[in-house]
């Protein structure tokens, strides 16, 4: 993808411990959106894909190391729900690398 940033550098470290590169928070803010659609699609509720629709969106990947770290620490509790509940809509590749 165009920008893509694959440094495996630790970004964050979430509330649990874990080290993520800025690309784990990428895929995992990505997986939790997509969840949310598929979740407000299902109760009827499209308001939020409709604003982001009308407003725009520029993507996680242009969002400085401020920003994203602020929408993370807004979506992590929810993140957290919707993996412990078994509710990802799909599982995310691991991009650790591996001796």
């Amino acid at each position: 993808m165009k920008g893509m940033h694959t440094s495996m550098t630790a970004f964050i470290t979430d509330s649990e411990g874990v080290a993520l590169s800025r690309a784990e928070v990428i895929e995992r803010l990505c997986q939790y959106d997509v969840y949310l659609i598929m979740k407000n699609i299902h109760l009827e509720d499209y308001n939020w894909l409709s604003d982001m629709r009308q407003h725009g969106f520029v993507g996680y990947d242009n969002y400085s190391a401020e920003e994203l770290t602020a929408e993370w620490q807004e979506s992590e509790p929810g993140y957290l729900s919707m993996i412990a509940d078994g509710e990802q809509p799909y599982d995310i590749q691991s991009t650790k690398e591996t001796a």
